[in-house]
């Protein structure tokens, strides 16, 4: 009778532990993060823009990434809603960015901020 009380004891004890385990949603937001953004800039985007503070894109018909950041008006979610838009990319880039990946070359982007612009913020 003793082991019967142990093993029920135990079982309460058990299903206590796992009612007090948390959940994971999967549907938990994603926080976008400037440094994978780096990545993918480098990865992605380097071979046409200056993805950097400095130094001129290697494209000449591609603009730097601080000069779109710093243009009057650019905002994090404006700059996102274009990025997202997958018409905007010409065929030849071939780039394929998946909404989490938007989110975090803009976190990055937005660093590049300078000046007048980025205090504004």
């Amino acid at each position: 009778m003793t082991s019967n009380r142990m093993t029920g004891a135990a079982t309460a004890m058990l299903l206590l532990a796992l009612g007090a385990c948390e959940t994971v949603d999967d549907e938990a937001p994603y926080e976008p993060n400037a440094s994978m953004g780096m990545l993918i800039a480098r990865d992605s985007c380097s071979s046409c823009h200056a993805v950097g503070g400095t130094g001129d894109s290697p494209n000449e018909d591609a603009t730097a990434f601080r000069e779109v950041v710093n243009r009057p008006g650019t905002t994090p979610e404006g700059l996102a809603t274009w990025l997202r838009d997958a018409h905007n990319y010409p065929i030849e880039m071939g780039v394929h960015l998946e909404p989490h990946q938007v989110d975090s070359l803009v976190a990055y982007m937005m660093r590049l901020e300078t000046g007048d612009h980025a205090s504004a913020r």
